[in-house]
Order: structure tokens, then sequence, then C-alpha cells
């Protein structure tokens, strides 16, 4: 009888709620490495929080596009699917109010939490009260049900009172025959894209750069014991001046997005895990998300080789100008590049040989993530504007010697929202950029170099 009934239904209809290979990612870190990933928003006010203003913000997720879960396929090669989900967790309500140094430790408790994209629920949100009559409110997501676009565009949808709808398409999951037609497709597309990867090989005549400085450089220490045991890595959210920042980036003929480049990369100069002297090399990711696009995830990304000098005895981006030229040719070469040829074979390998080959994978050096100016209804979740507004990424789980085996350093995110601009930064070199103190005062002392203050939280 279900396969009768999937001879009525379109085949891209079915093909529709398909995992794409960047939600395959995700699903991979989870499901085979053990590392989750999720997004998380933590707003801070300055006054305390309506309860039934949450209550309806988390009624109006549970309407929205984060109510979705991943099936997995039954017949091996072919896509898992995305179904509709009613799980959803509580509301977590902490009871005993926090001092306003202590908001960023309860942040990571809340960037802990178990979420299952599997079997849900795949968002959390979670209040508290601060000592000085304000509030915090943390929103969480699996990173495999929604990338930063969409983790805002959910939220704004669930304020807004909906109009994204649940999932990509209204469709039956798939039957065996539809599983069966899928891995057929997905064995067709890896072999053209392993052809096409060859030839690009065979027929490519760059050379790459050999004094460019990557995550392969940079001595890092040997494991000590406890080291396997997972570890917050150092995390700092510093509060700053848009004004001050834009007008900063003007002065040297840069951008709010090339500021934030030149800034990671002097504090990764000053932490010693870079040399001045030689480019660094800096990841930027880039969205390709349209409107009305309910794709869990939907971010390319490009890497640009930032100049480095020395300035009054300090290691210093010699020209924004530069960094800013940059960055357009490379989200330029994006817009009319090709997609990786070999993501369909990506996504055929089945978890064994995805485990082996993660062991050779290295995070940046350098990420640098500019979210922009938010929207005025995510600023604003509840009705009023959030005093602070922190956005970030977190893999959940890692160690200090998986860090090191990574070899990542420095991984920063920026937005803005009305007059204030936050800024948080992840050191994921457990050497250089292990201590969180240390970590601060290298991220205040660079901000002040550009004549941006900063306070950290």
């Amino acid at each position: 009888m279900s396969l009768q009934t999937a001879h009525t239904v379109p085949a891209a209809a079915t093909d529709r709620n398909r995992l794409t290979l960047d939600d395959d990612l995700f699903v991979r870190a989870h499901r085979v490495l053990g590392i989750p990933v999720v997004n998380q928003t933590v707003w801070r006010f300055d006054r305390p929080l309506d309860p039934a203003g949450v209550e309806r913000l988390d009624r109006g997720l549970r309407e929205g596009p984060l109510a979705r879960a991943i099936r997995t396929s039954r017949v091996p090669g072919a896509r898992d699917t995305w179904v509709p989900s009613s799980a959803a967790g509580p509301v977590h309500v902490e009871t005993a109010p926090l001092h306003p140094g202590e908001v960023l430790g309860w942040a990571e408790e809340r960037a802990a939490v178990n979420l299952d994209p599997w079997s849900g629920p795949t968002w959390s949100l979670a209040t508290a009260r601060t000592t000085d009559g304000g509030s915090v409110l943390s929103y969480l997501t699996p990173h495999v049900v929604c990338d930063g676009g969409a983790h805002v565009a959910a939220l704004v949808a669930a304020v807004d009172g909906g109009g994204l709808g649940r999932l990509p398409a209204e469709a039956p999951v798939p039957t065996v025959r539809d599983d069966v037609r899928d891995a057929a497709r997905q064995v067709g597309l890896a072999l053209r894209g392993g052809a096409t990867a060859v030839r690009a090989a065979l027929t490519s005549s760059r050379p790459p750069r050999s004094d460019v400085q990557t995550s392969r450089d940079g001595l890092l220490g040997p494991d000590r014991p406890g080291d396997d045991a997972p570890r917050v890595p150092a995390t700092v959210v510093v509060d700053l001046d848009a004004r001050a920042w834009d007008e900063a980036a003007a002065r040297h003929g840069g951008t709010s997005n090339s500021l934030l480049v030149a800034v990671a990369v002097e504090v990764l100069l000053a932490s010693g895990r870079v040399e001045a002297g030689r480019p660094v090399r800096v990841s930027l990711p880039v969205s390709l998300r349209g409107t009305d696009d309910l794709r869990s995830n939907a971010t390319s990304g490009v890497s640009i080789d930032v100049e480095t000098g020395v300035e009054d005895g300090v290691g210093r981006v010699v020209d924004l100008g530069a960094v800013r030229a940059q960055a357009r040719s490379a989200y330029a070469s994006l817009a009319s590049g090709p997609r990786d040829p070999l993501g369909p074979l990506t996504q055929l390998l089945p978890d064994p040989a995805v485990a082996v080959l993660a062991r050779g994978v290295s995070a940046p050096l350098c990420l640098c993530s500019n979210l922009g100016q938010l929207p005025a209804t995510f600023a604003a979740p509840l009705g009023r504007p959030a005093t602070s507004v922190l956005m970030r990424s977190v893999t959940q789980g890692v160690t200090p010697a998986m860090l090191r085996r990574t070899r990542g350093g420095l991984t920063v995110w920026w937005a803005r929202h009305g007059g204030t601009a936050t800024l948080a930064v992840l050191g994921v070199d457990p050497d250089h950029l292990g201590d969180r103190d240390e970590l601060t005062r290298l991220v205040v002392d660079t901000t002040s170099r550009w004549g941006v203050g900063g306070t950290p939280w």
C-alpha cells in the first residue's frame, strides 16, 4: 500500500525534505564524533522578564520551523529526511538570582544542554534574574536544525506570529522505494563529483602559498593529565560602542567586517600563536539564505590571507583597506564558483569511514563571523530591546586534547543591536588562548588600540 501511494507523490516533493550536505556535516559531528554543535543567543535586560511573554515565545517556536526532527533513512546511501515533530521541553527558570559577573558562566551551563535532533526537543529557552534588577534569556538550538540565519528567522517568526511554516515542503514520509531512488541518485552524483574533482586536481596550476600561517602552524603543547576530560574553552564577551567601531573602521579605510578580521588576527598575534610579518589565513562564513528559505543550513565560506607587520613593537594588521578588498574579491568568487564536487560522496560515506577521515581534519586558525545588524524583533524578543545580545556557536563536549589535535586558533562573532556591538571570542588553542582572564586582556587591549573601548561581561 505504501509503495502504491508513493506513485501519487512527485519525487521532488519528498526530496525537498532531505537533509543537505551542510546538514549532514553537523549530523556526523553529533552522531559519529560525539561533539554536537549548538547555536546560542543570550539577551541581557535591565529589568525583569515577563513570564507570560517567555511562554508566548516558546509557543511560537512550537509552531515554526524548529518543530522538525530527523527521520533516518532505511536504505544505505539515501539521505535522511526532515519530518514534523511536536517534542518540546519546558522553559528553564533559574531560581536563584545571578550576580552580573555570573551571567557568562550561566550561559555556558545553558549551552551544555542536550538537544536531540532525532527525537527532540530542538530548542531550549532559559531565564534568570540578576541581582542588579535585570534579567537574562538564553535561546539554544542544534546547528544541524538551524544555522545562524535560520536560528534568527525561527525566533522572529515566533515573535511575529508565524509566516515561515514548519517544513521546507509538506510531503508524506518517504517510502522504501523513495529511499532506493534517492540512494541511486546519490551514487550517481558521487561518481560524477569524484570525476570532476580528479580533473580539477590534474588541471590546477596554482601552487599553494608557503608563507601563509594556517591551522597547521604554531607549536602546541603536549597533552597533560586530565586533558581528555570535557572542558569549556576560554570564552570572552565584550560590549562595544557600535558608532566608535564604525568610525575606527572608516578612519582606516575599512568596514565593520574588515575591522573584525583585524581585531581577531591581532589577538592571535598578541597571544604568540602566530608571528608578525607573515600572512594569517582567515575563514569568513557567508550566508546563502534567501527570502523565506527554510533550509536548516545555508552557509558557505571563503578564506583570505591577511598581511601582518609590527608597529611600535606590537603585531598589527598593516592595511585595513586591503583586508576589505580581499574579502570583497573572495565573496565575488564564491558567487560565481561551483560548490565542492566531493559533497555528494561525503554524504554517501558510512559513519565508520567518516570517523577515520575526521582524524585528520583541522579547525580554522581564525574564523570571523560578522552577524551584522540584528533584526529589531530579534534584538527585542519580548518587546523591549536588550542591553546586550550575545550570539555564538558552541561545540559541546570538547577536550583540550581534542582541540590540540584539530589545531584551531580563534573564533569570533560580532553583532550590532542599536548603539551596541557585542563581540564574542572563543579561544580554541588551549596553550596560547586557554586562559579566560588573559584572553580578556588581549581582546580589550586590541580593541582599545583601534580606539574602541570595551566592557567585558
